[in-house]
Formats: C-alpha cells, structure tokens, sequence
C-alpha cells in the first residue's frame, strides 16, 4: 500500500466519522429541541440557548410534532455511534442482534401495490453496509440472527 492510499484512507475514515456525528447531533438537536418545548420553554428561549434562527427552532418542533419516531433510537444511530467511536463494535453488534427490526414494504391501494415504498429499520442495516460502515462479517452476524424475519419479508414482498 503506498503512502497516498494510506492518506486517502485515514481521510475516508476521519470523513466518515464526521459525517456520522454530523447525523448523531442533528438528530440530538431534534430531541433537545422537542424536550426543551415540552418543558415550556419558548422557542425565543430555544433559540438563544441553541444560537439558531426562530425559524430553524421552528422546523424541529414541526418535524418532532409530525414524526414522533424520529425522536426514537434507530439501527443507523446506533452504527453511527460506533463510527463516530462512541461505541465499540462489541456494543453495536450486542445491541444490533437483540434489536427487532421492521422490514421495508410497499403499500397496496385496492390490492394492488403502489410504486411507493415505506422503509423499515432493516434498511438502516443495508444502507450502512453499503456505505462502509459494517463489514460483510457483521451483516452476516445480522442476517443469521434475523434469517426468519428476513425470509418472511421476501415471501411478502
């Protein structure tokens, strides 16, 4: 390996870490926003403490009323926490086995499917392998673990 493809692959890493953080503090600031509200606080205050327009403060609050979910735990924060090294792999994998995942389904309209999709948390795994972020080894572990789910989705599908 030369010395580039060591400089571009510590580059990589440390983009990727950023990047993970990046998603694991916009998703913080979306529930430090919602909790903050919930406690009555104005969104002046919120504001001033956040050092953010009125108008973005806004935009949470309207994103966590309109999609509560999205205050929960998801499988891409928890890979993001491993890649942003908050967690280490043995923590990932131990709380990515025990989780129970939803698989992505496309609705029907009068029996018949629709040309929309609706995701599920095993999209998250799929999505982080595919940009880097678990290795073959730790999908497989995945895969194995959720073998009867994931056969049950494709006989759905």
């Amino acid at each position: 390996m030369s010395t580039t493809d060591i400089t571009r692959n510590q580059a990589a890493a440390a983009l990727d870490e950023v990047a993970a953080r990046l998603r694991l503090d916009n998703r913080e600031l979306l529930r430090v926003v919602a909790r903050a509200r919930k406690a009555g606080m104005r969104q002046r205050a919120i504001e001033k403490h956040l050092d953010i327009s009125q108008a973005t403060v806004h935009r949470l609050l309207r994103q966590s009323a309109e999609t509560p979910e999205a205050l929960e735990p998801t499988p891409a924060e928890i890979i993001d926490r491993r890649t942003a090294g908050q967690i280490s792999t043995e923590q990932m994998m131990d709380q990515l086995l025990n989780w129970t995942f939803t698989f992505g389904t496309v609705p029907k309209a009068d029996g018949v499917a629709t040309d929309a999709y609706e995701p599920g948390s095993w999209d998250d795994v799929e999505r982080a392998f595919y940009r880097g972020q678990l290795t073959e080894d730790e999908l497989a572990q995945l895969m194995d673990k959720n073998k009867d789910a994931l056969e049950q989705a494709a006989r759905s599908a």
